[in-house]
């Protein structure tokens, strides 16, 4: 994991020394939201099809590379199959803050990477129809880190496909030995707004 990391950093820097502004670069805020295919590491379980959304900026340092903080509700959780068949259903909610590093190789597709923390909200395990909420099994606080790729059109409308790969431990329980680490694949859709000076570079105005 530390090579992957510093390979990035290289790599980013490789690209900060080389390019060189030509027109104004601006920042751009908007929203995006998506499906989360969310398991976890350590234990046998099946993974849950969930959901994440929230806000977004997007800050350029050169015309092809881009910092994006977001801040993210993402549900995640996974499934545990009991000998009887029944289905114990783990949700872990989330509030994350991931800051990627984008590059952009042309003007539209970019590679992203980058942390992501994020704080436990609440956590529930539902058996039937049954719930019940439990916060004492979980981390309050978990650490991953993000790789994916990005699309995005002149409009402002972009993709992202997206793996987040768990690096802290999120089980506390001292009944449970297993080291669980979160493993969430996400596929998001959102817009990036034009901000006043964009109009105006786009339409020729002073």
């Amino acid at each position: 994991m530390i090579r992957y990391i510093l390979f990035t950093v290289l790599l980013t820097s490789s690209f900060l020394i080389q390019a060189q502004d030509e027109d104004p670069l601006y920042t751009r805020a908007g929203f995006k939201a998506g499906i989360n295919y969310a398991d976890v590491s350590g234990i046998d379980s099946d993974g849950r099809t969930r959901v994440h959304l929230g806000a977004v900026i997007e800050f350029p340092i050169t015309s092809r590379f881009y910092i994006q903080p977001e801040i993210l509700y993402s549900a995640q959780g996974y499934i545990i199959k009991e000998p009887n068949g029944v289905e114990n259903k783990i949700s872990l909610n989330y509030l994350t803050l991931p800051i990627i590093s984008k590059i952009y190789f042309t003007e539209k597709f970019s590679l992203e990477t980058g942390p992501r923390f994020a704080t436990l909200a609440n956590s529930t395990n539902s058996i039937g129809d049954e719930t019940d909420e439990f916060f004492d099994s979980f981390e309050d606080f978990d650490f991953s880190w993000s790789f994916g790729a990005g699309y995005k059109l002149e409009s402002g409308l972009f993709f992202q496909l997206r793996y987040n790969l768990g690096l802290s431990k999120i089980n506390n329980s001292s009944l449970d030995t297993n080291d669980r680490r979160n493993a969430v694949a996400q596929l998001s859709v959102g817009y990036l707004f034009k901000t006043k000076n964009n109009r105006r570079q786009e339409y020729g105005e002073e």
